[in-house]
């Protein structure tokens, strides 16, 4: 079987070009970025920042395995905040679609064991918006 390596990208502590540099020197095939602050956060990404993006990953060879959209806090488990998160996250959906992958990872808070809790019920409605919402693109 062939497996591909990968990385974290933000694991160098580098600007995304060296980053991609040294992850191509390492012999990675491909790399996790974040898109949740700097030039690829939902509020920052633009056509052209997507297109410089690609433009080094191709030149390294190096391939998104995935998008990490982990917004921190509490995840989805507040009903209250969580229609600007649901929103935030299908603009990174969007990212990583324009990025060439479909992979996106998060954190969705701590899933309580009672599934008829409102909690549970509140991250199970969250996370269905964001699956429609994949599943549509």
């Amino acid at each position: 079987m062939d497996f591909k390596i990968g990385v974290l990208a933000d694991g160098f502590q580098l600007p995304f070009e060296q980053a991609i540099a040294e992850s191509a020197k390492l012999g990675i095939d491909g790399v996790q970025i974040y898109a949740v602050s700097g030039d690829l956060a939902p509020e920052n990404v633009t056509p052209e920042i997507l297109r410089e993006k690609k433009n080094i990953l191709n030149h390294y060879g190096i391939k998104i395995s995935a998008i990490c959209g982990d917004l921190g806090g509490h995840g989805f488990e507040n009903k209250d905040e969580n229609a600007a998160r649901v929103e935030k996250s299908k603009k990174i959906v969007d990212t990583a679609l324009q990025l060439g992958t479909n992979i996106i990872t998060t954190h969705i808070g701590v899933v309580p064991e009672d599934s008829q809790s409102e909690k549970y019920k509140t991250m199970q409605e969250a996370c269905n918006q964001l699956a429609e919402y994949a599943d549509g693109n």
